[in-house]
């Protein structure tokens, strides 16, 4: 029961269940619903697992030309069953939520066009492009953990 009233608030009470929610609210319920459960509700992640952290960071990966299209290439992104659409939505919203000083200064918000392309054109290894990313962002002096 208190699982119910914790999800009923995270995602926004009565107001979640409108018809006209905006694309924020919405990238904040999939969030919830489908990246939380590995990121955390905090962004956090959960590094001995090997659950990369988001907040304060998301942001630095679109500052390589692979990191665009890797961040709509994450296993749990593409598990999830979002339409492009929903995937772009959640990414952005990560993105605006989390980055914080990640955040690039000139952010272009994903559409579901790029999504759909990027998604199809997953890596055969995630987990080794995620460790060449960071490493490249970490030798440009980005403070990643």
């Amino acid at each position: 029961m208190a699982r119910g009233l914790v999800l009923f608030l995270l995602l926004g009470g009565p107001a979640a269940a409108r018809a006209d929610q905006s694309a924020f609210e919405r990238g904040r319920i999939d969030y919830v619903l489908h990246c939380s459960g590995c990121h955390a509700l905090d962004g956090s992640g959960v590094e001995e697992k090997g659950i990369p952290r988001v907040k304060d960071q998301i942001g630095y990966y679109l500052r390589l030309p692979e990191g665009r299209p890797f961040l709509l290439q994450v296993p749990g992104l593409l598990s999830a069953g979002l339409s492009d659409e929903r995937a772009a939505g959640v990414t952005n919203w990560m993105i605006e939520y989390f980055a914080g000083p990640s955040m690039p200064e000139k952010f272009v918000p994903y559409t579901a066009e790029e999504a759909k392309r990027y998604r199809l054109g997953k890596p055969a290894n995630i987990s080794a492009l995620r460790k060449q990313l960071a490493q490249r962002l970490v030798a440009q002096g980005y403070p990643l953990r």
